[in-house]
């Protein structure tokens, strides 16, 4: 009987633990806020000049650029071999007077 206990008791611990573990993976690495002083387009959207955060799960291909006072959200590709271990740089072009982020990396 206190065999069985046991066991149980350790397999309820193990599972708790598996499921604690996938939480973690799961969970979105946010950037510190990023200061971008202009007004830029990224895909077909253009955003305003002003404070923004990069957002990414982990082993996700796509990161989440939102900008922290109108929470507007665009999603970008950030492939892994594109990424600085936690760090984000943003990429711009310009065109004229358009500023155009190509990556995060």
């Amino acid at each position: 009987m206190i065999q069985r206990a046991i066991r149980a008791s350790v397999l309820l611990s193990g599972a708790a633990l598996t499921l604690a573990s996938a939480a973690l993976q799961a969970s979105t690495v946010k950037s510190e806020s990023i200061e971008i002083p202009f007004s830029f387009q990224v895909q077909k959207h253009t955003l305003p000049a002003g404070e923004y955060q990069v957002q990414q799960a982990a082993g996700v291909e796509f990161a989440t650029l939102v900008n922290e006072k109108t929470g507007q959200r665009v999603v970008v590709l950030r492939p892994a071999s594109n990424r600085r271990k936690g760090e984000a740089h943003l990429v711009f072009t310009q065109d004229g007077n358009v500023h155009v982020l190509k990556q995060i990396s």
